[in-house]
């Protein structure tokens, strides 16, 4: 049920990162532990290096990492789900979870 729930979070653009904070919580920092400016759920998907060894699971449904092949169509989402279980992506209340993964 929580890795359901990161996940329509994760499509919705509604979970726990810079992006969202923005937003709605303007007290906390946008930026990504990794040192980019701002954390999104792009960078985190495509680009973060705290994840590059999660994004196989990504890398195995599209493998330029399309955003919208990977929260999209079945292999993208089935693929979308290994790599939040994995790497705890999108979550702030696990140990080395997403607000400060490293």
């Amino acid at each position: 049920r929580a890795t359901h729930s990161r996940i329509i979070q994760t499509l919705l653009g509604h979970f726990f990162c810079g992006e969202y904070y923005a937003r709605f919580v303007p007290t906390e920092s946008i930026s990504c532990p990794c040192g980019h400016p701002q954390q999104t759920r792009a960078h985190i998907l495509t680009e973060c290096p705290d994840f590059d060894a999660y994004r196989h699971h990504l890398r195995a449904a599209s493998r330029t990492l399309s955003l919208p092949v990977l929260l999209s169509t079945k292999s993208g989402l089935e693929a979308l789900t290994k790599f939040v279980v994995e790497s705890h992506a999108f979550s702030k209340d696990v140990p080395g979870g997403f607000a400060d993964h490293g």
